[in-house]
């Protein structure tokens, strides 16, 4: 079992945003027996590596988190959570997954800002931390060392033969395109602090820019005075074509709550949910409540 512990970084002395200091203290609400541990300066030795010793001096605080996430869950037993998640239910259930886990924030896309190991070195992790060098990005290298060993199809839970587990978006999706389902724990925010730029809050989902959404070269979505360009690549293989269409068009609407096709429900985190609600019925069959404003 792993143990009772959350991990999470935060070097350079900054103040943490108000974001930052919501989401810990939903952690501190819904695990209140657990130990919570911040890792700086003072007890990780940036030094160890090139890497995080390169984004140190740098002043590049969330690639230095980067290895210090792995190193302590190489050496320790608990949960590593970004500062930007927030939780919607305790951490138990996924105690059980002691061999090491990761999440996705899109279906086949690890997120490495949820982890945790409970059964000593995790061979995974170790060998991402390994791989690190300056100029590596730790995304990038979850991608590689994930696809190189397992079977990835965007299920809701695999456990491989080695005991490593990956748990499907729903669990942590994100704010701005994720699915939102019973099996959720918590949100991540993707406050994206790393990027060493301010941004507005520009439509309601703090705190995502507007964006342009392309599905290959056809534009499924378009915000106005759009900021950020994504590339819409993983789509889940299970889901029939026009409710893949269906979820890419609805879940960048601002205005969609919740919506059901044949093959999922998803509900979007919303602040306002006082407002006049609707529901419609596509021609393709996706029932869609929205927000009459």
């Amino acid at each position: 079992m792993i143990d009772k512990r959350i991990f999470y970084c935060w070097f350079g002395h900054g103040e943490m945003s108000d974001l930052n200091k919501k989401c810990i203290a939903s952690w501190k609400k819904l695990c209140p027996d657990y130990e919570i541990v911040e890792i700086n300066e003072s007890n990780f030795d940036y030094t160890i590596t090139p890497y995080a010793q390169q984004a140190y001096e740098h002043g590049n605080w969330s690639y230095v988190s980067n290895a210090a996430r792995l190193y302590y869950l190489n050496h320790e037993n608990g949960f590593y959570l970004d500062t930007d998640v927030e939780l919607a239910k305790p951490l138990d259930s996924l105690r059980v997954f002691d061999k090491g886990f990761i999440t996705e924030f899109i279906t086949s896309e690890p997120d490495s800002g949820v982890l945790g190991c409970g059964d000593g070195v995790c061979n995974l992790y170790n060998t991402v931390f390994n791989n690190l060098v300056p100029g590596t990005v730790l995304h990038k290298e979850f991608i590689k060392e994930l696809y190189s060993r397992y079977d990835i199809h965007g299920q809701c839970i695999t456990t491989y033969e080695d005991g490593f587990t990956i748990l499907g978006e729903e669990y942590f999706p994100t704010v701005r395109c994720g699915l939102f389902t019973r099996n959720t724990i918590g949100v991540h925010y993707f406050e994206n602090t790393w990027a060493k730029q301010w941004r507005q809050i520009t439509d309601g989902y703090y705190p995502f820019p507007r964006v342009i959404a392309y599905l290959g070269n056809k534009v499924m979505h378009k915000d106005d005075n759009p900021e950020v360009v994504v590339q819409i690549k993983h789509l889940r293989k299970q889901f029939h074509n026009e409710d893949i269409i269906s979820k890419l068009n609805y879940m960048h609407n601002p205005k969609v709550i919740k919506l059901f096709t044949r093959d999922f429900e998803a509900t979007r985190i919303h602040y306002n949910m006082l407002a006049p609600t609707n529901t419609t019925v596509t021609p393709g069959g996706t029932i869609v409540t929205w927000l009459d404003i």
